[in-house]
């Protein structure tokens, strides 16, 4: 019976890895199109701009025919000042004819005119007529919305979540939002209940289930039961990350830990949150290393640290660059013109004006020299080679020669 199962699962893991294709978009001139790693079109359609929320890759005119990278395996691009969609095989599933369209999120998209917006599904048929000042994506099944100058949520059959609207509010993130009534902000659930009553001045976001929130001016933390973490008592507060959360009292700042307590004391001049288990902080211009108990990691004079990513901070001295490990010890000292941070397993490093990838073990990779190059992405890297682009994989192989004028990061359809 296992061995039946293994063999099911491994068909199916085949079948899933060769159903998946990696595409990108390439410039020739000032047209884009959608190609394979083999070179072959895609998508039977050039555009005179890609976009996506991480990069812009094109300045478009104001006419120009646009395109947004996919998502919920939708394109929405835009033709003579209208948008409109189309799937992942070129066909277009709802024509130019929203001067407003938003990506699909959850199934729906926001579209229509400036200040007259509703929902559309796929097909391009309206799930809710365009009633709202302003929409945004579906978001745990609820949308949130402004109708008639108030706030409010929205279900994909149109039912407010609150009779009459509220002030203020955010998207829901894991069941909870953040909202305002009377100027105080609370917490509520999905069903518009209060879990946190609003009695609040300000909240930020949820960060490790705890809200910052200010009373008087002054920032505290209250967990998502609304139960106090810590007393407002500081001028400025960061979101908490890794465990614990920046402070700022009388210009200088310091952390707590998850529990409220203040265990770095409040003395540095500038930080950088926490990151694997070590944070970055500013003193009298001098750069240093600390861990969660306040203790120093080594001893440094650098101009400038990073946060750690991926096991490694990058360390700045005399306008060079280099690496040190989040253990504290000297990776590769400053000799580059400048390093990028880790990712899939290579870093991007400049020498002189031309660029290389290291490994984990600062072993210079491929032995190829790049005028330009992006970090690895789904197995892949952009490369410029005299003015044009290509891609790289992960053993330095050139999967698409530099011929374009521009290429996307390879993505998965």
């Amino acid at each position: 019976m296992k061995k039946n199962i293994l063999i099911i699962l491994l068909l199916f893991m085949q079948n899933y890895s060769f159903t998946q294709k990696y595409v990108a978009f390439a410039r020739v001139d000032d047209n884009w199109s959608l190609i394979s790693l083999q070179g072959e079109k895609v998508i039977n359609k050039e555009f005179s701009h890609v976009y996506s929320p991480s990069c812009d890759y094109w300045s478009p005119s104001p006419s120009a025919c646009i395109i947004h990278l996919p998502n919920d395996n939708v394109f929405r691009f835009k033709e003579n000042n209208r948008y409109g969609y189309i799937d992942i095989k070129g066909n277009i599933i709802i024509k130019p004819q929203f001067i407003r369209a938003e990506d699909f999120h959850e199934g729906f998209a926001v579209a229509g005119n400036i200040r007259s917006l509703g929902y559309i599904n796929k097909s391009g048929n309206w799930i809710i007529d365009e009633i709202f000042d302003e929409a945004y994506e579906f978001s745990e099944g609820l949308a949130l919305v402004k109708y008639k100058s108030k706030w409010n949520f929205v279900d994909t059959n149109g039912v407010f979540l609150f009779k009459d609207g509220i002030n203020n509010a955010f998207l829901f993130r894991d069941g909870i939002a953040r909202a305002c009534v009377n100027s105080k902000w609370g917490l509520i659930n999905k069903k518009g209940q209060w879990i946190v009553f609003p009695n609040y001045e300000n909240l930020k976001k949820i960060s490790e289930g705890k809200i910052a929130f200010s009373e008087k001016n002054k920032w505290g933390f209250i967990d998502i039961s609304g139960d106090t973490i810590s007393p407002a008592l500081f001028d400025d507060i960061n979101d908490f990350s890794n465990g614990m959360a920046a402070v700022k009292k009388n210009g200088k700042w310091g952390f707590i830990d998850n529990t409220g307590k203040l265990v770095v004391d409040c003395k540095y001049d500038k930080i950088r949150d926490f990151a694997e288990d070590v944070a970055v902080v500013f003193k009298n211009k001098i750069s240093g290393i600390i861990d969660k108990n306040g203790n120093t990691v080594g001893s440094y004079n650098y101009a400038d640290i990073k946060s750690c990513k991926n096991g490694f901070l990058r360390i700045r001295m005399n306008d060079l660059w280099g690496y040190l490990k989040n253990d504290g010890s000297v990776f590769i000292e400053p000799k580059y013109t400048g390093v990028e941070d880790f990712s899939e397993g290579f870093a991007r490093v400049k020498s002189g004006n031309q660029w290389i990838f290291i490994d984990t073990n600062g072993i210079i990779q491929f032995e190829k020299l790049f005028d330009s190059a992006h970090d690895f992405i789904n197995g892949f890297a952009r490369i410029k080679i005299r003015e044009k682009w290509g891609l790289i994989n992960n053993k330095g192989e050139i999967v698409i020669k530099p011929l374009y004028n521009n290429i996307s990061d390879v993505f998965i359809l």
